[in-house]
C-alpha cells in the first residue's frame, strides 16, 4: 500500500478511532467497579485494536513526515545535480551526486534507493528515490513496513552565447594600447568560449575596425556584395558605367582587400538583408579613385597613377581626370604607406578582415594576435558590423534567430577615440571614406568641413546603436583613453545601460574592463 493510499485511509478511520477512545474511556471507568471476569476479559479483547489504531495513528503522522522530507531532499538534490552536468556526465555520475546531497538532508538516506536518467544533449536529469519505513505499532495488526517514493526532475537547458569582438585598430592603438588590447580581448575569448556545455554552445565574432570595416577578399564573389555594380552608388565615382572588382583586375600588382563602403540610406543603420531585388541593399567593394595629378598641397592625398593616360576626348579638368576609367587598365599603382593610410583603391582599408561566429579557438586566436595598428576611426560602421555577425541575415548567417529563448547576443564596443573624418576644400570635400567623398552627400551633408561631417557620423553611430539594441543585442563599451566628451556621451548611450559602459584611462583598467565583462557575462549565462 503507498503512503497517498494510507493517508487518505487515516483520515476515513479518525472518526473511527475517536469513537473508539471515547468508548475506551466508559469501559475503564466500568472497569473500575466491576471485579467480574466477564468485563476483564472484554476489555482485553479490545485493547488491543484500540492500540493498533491509536498508536498506527502515530507511525503514519511519521511516515507521512519521512515522505515529505525525502520528496524535498530530492528536488533539491537533482536541482544540485543538473547545475553540475556536463557533456561528459554519466548516469552514475549524477547518481552519485543525488545521493552525496541527500545524505546531508535525511538521517536515513543510507536506506533509500535512488535511480537516475541523465539526458546530456538536453542537460535534464530525472530520478526517483524508494524508501521502506519499519513502523513501532502497526505490526500489532499486520502492517509491518510502509514504501514510500519520490520522483523529481529538472532541466537547465543549454545557456547559448554569441559574442561580438569589435576592436578599435586606428592609427592611435599603436604601442602598449595594442598589445593590451590583443592579450585582454584574447582573455575574454577563451572565457566566453569556456563557459560552453558543449561545443559550439557559446561562439566569438572579431570584427577589427579603423576607417573601414573589412568582410574579407574572399568573399569577393559572394551574392551579398555587387559585383555587377547595379547599387546606386556603384558608379559615383567614374565617368562612364565600370564594376569595381574588374577595374581591380585590369591592375597589375593589386587586388581587392576587401572593404566595403556603407550601404545607402536607410540600409546604413539596419540589418536589412542584401537581396538582389534590392540593389541599394547589397554591400559595393571599396574604390577610391585615383586623385589629380596635383598632388597633396591641392588637397589631393591619394594620386596613384599618371593622368597622362587616355586623354583623348575625356576633357581635362581635375574633375574630369579624377572620374577617368580607361588609365586604370593596365595600371600599377603606387600603394605606399602615407596620410596615416595607404595609397592607392584599397585607401583606409587598413584593417584585416572580420572573423564570423566561431568557437574555434586558434582561429581566433590567431587572428586577435595579429591585429595591426593604422587608419582612422569609424564607430558607426564598427557598430554596424558587430551587428551583422550577430545577425541570422545575411552577410553573415552564423548568428542563431532573434527569437531564440535560450541565447543571447552581445557585442563589446571598444575604442580609444572619437569619429574621425577629414573634410577637404577640394571639389570633393573630404578623404575618401566608407561613405565615398563628402561631396556625395551620402552622410547627409556635403560639407567639407570635419565638424560637420563627424557630427553626421555620430548621428548614424548612435542611430546604429538604438537599432542593434532594439532588435536584442545586448551592447557594452569600452572608452579607451578617450578624452573627447561628444565621444564619451556617443559611448555611453550606445551600452544597454550605464553599467555596461567601462571607461579605460590606462593599459591595466583595459584588462580590468574586459576582464568585468567576462565575469558578468558568466552571471548573465547561469541565470538564462
Amino acid at each position: 500500500m503507498s503512503l497517498p493510499i494510507l493517508s487518505a485511509g487515516l483520515m476515513r478511520m479518525l472518526p473511527s478511532c475517536r469513537r473508539l477512545l471515547r468508548r475506551a474511556a466508559r469501559r475503564a471507568r466500568r472497569f473500575r467497579t466491576d471485579a467480574g471476569g466477564a468485563v476483564t476479559i472484554l476489555f482485553a479483547v479490545t485493547l488491543l485494536p484500540m492500540l493498533g489504531v491509536v498508536g498506527g495513528a502515530v507511525d503514519y503522522t511519521v511516515a507521512s513526515g519521512r515522505q515529505s522530507r525525502l520528496q524535498n531532499a530530492l528536488d533539491s538534490a537533482v536541482l544540485t545535480a543538473t547545475r553540475s552536468v556536463t557533456a561528459n556526465s554519466t548516469s552514475a555520475q549524477i547518481a552519485e551526486l543525488v545521493r552525496r546531497h541527500m545524505a546531508g538532508n535525511i538521517e536515513f538516506a543510507s536506506q533509500v534507493q535512488v535511480t537516475v536518467a541523465v539526458d546530456v544533449a538536453a542537460r535534464s536529469v530525472e530520478a526517483r528515490a524508494t524508501y521502506v519505513y519499519q513502523p513501532y505499532i502497526l505490526p500489532v495488526i499486520g502492517i509491518s513496513s510502509v514504501p514510500m517514493a519520490a520522483t523529481s526532475s529538472s532541466q537547465l537547458g543549454r545557456a547559448l552565447l554569441e559574442v561580438a569582438l569589435v576592436l578599435d585598430n586606428s592609427g592611435s592603438m599603436a604601442g602598449t594600447r595594442i598589445t593590451t588590447l590583443r592579450t585582454a580581448s584574447a582573455d575574454l575569448m577563451r572565457k566566453v568560449l569556456g563557459l560552453a556545455y558543449m561545443a559550439g554552445d557559446t561562439r566569438v565574432a572579431v570584427v577589427p575596425f579603423a576607417s573601414m570595416v573589412n568582410v574579407g577578399p574572399a568573399n569577393a564573389g559572394a551574392s551579398w556584395i555587387d559585383t555587377q555594380g547595379h547599387s546606386p552608388i556603384h558608379e559615383e565615382n567614374f565617368a562612364t558605367p565600370a564594376k569595381r572588382l574588374q577595374l581591380y583586375s585590369q591592375m597589375s600588382g593589386v587586388s581587392w582587400s576587401g572593404c566595403v563602403e556603407a550601404r545607402p540610406a536607410p540600409h546604413d543603420v539596419t540589418d536589412s538583408a542584401p537581396v538582389s531585388g534590392n540593389a541599394a541593399t547589397l554591400f559595393v567593394p571599396s574604390f577610391a579613385p585615383d586623385e589629380p595629378d596635383e598632388g597633396a598641397w591641392s588637397g589631393f592625398y591619394n594620386n596613384y597613377l599618371s593622368d597622362g593616360t587616355c586623354q583623348s576626348g575625356l576633357g581635362t579638368s581635375m574633375l574630369a581626370r579624377q572620374r577617368r576609367v580607361c588609365k586604370y587598365n593596365g595600371a600599377s599603382p603606387d600603394q605606399s604607406l602615407a596620410n596615416g593610410t595607404r595609397r592607392g583603391p584599397n585607401q583606409l582599408c587598413d584593417s584585416n578582415p572580420i572573423i564570423p561566429l566561431t568557437h574555434n579557438q586558434p582561429t581566433l586566436t590567431t587572428a586577435l594576435a595579429a591585429m595591426p595598428n593604422y587608419g582612422g576611426t569609424n564607430l558607426h560602421e564598427a557598430v554596424m558590423w558587430g551587428w551583422r555577425v550577430l545577425s541570422p541575415e545575411p552577410p553573415f548567417t552564423e548568428g542563431r534567430a532573434y527569437n531564440d529563448p535560450q541565447n543571447r547576443k552581445i557585442m563589446v564596443l571598444m575604442t580609444d577615440g572619437a569619429n574621425d573624418a577629414i573634410g577637404l576644400p577640394t571639389m570633393n570635400g573630404s578623404f575618401y571614406s566608407a561613405y565615398g567623398f563628402s561631396a556625395a552627400g551620402r552622410l547627409g551633408t556635403t560639407s567639407s568641413s570635419r565638424a560637420e561631417i563627424v557630427a553626421k557620423m555620430n548621428e548614424k553611430t548612435l542611430t546604429s546603436c538604438a537599432n542593434a539594441k532594439a532588435a536584442g543585442i545586448r551592447v557594452y563599451t569600452v572608452a579607451f583613453f578617450v578624452t573627447d566628451a561628444t565621444a564619451r556621451s556617443i559611448l555611453q548611450q550606445c551600452a544597454s545601460n550605464p553599467s555596461m559602459a567601462l571607461v579605460a584611462d590606462s593599459d591595466q583598467a583595459l584588462s580590468n574592463a574586459f576582464d568585468e565583462i567576462g565575469n558578468h557575462i558568466s552571471r548573465l549565462r547561469l541565470t538564462q
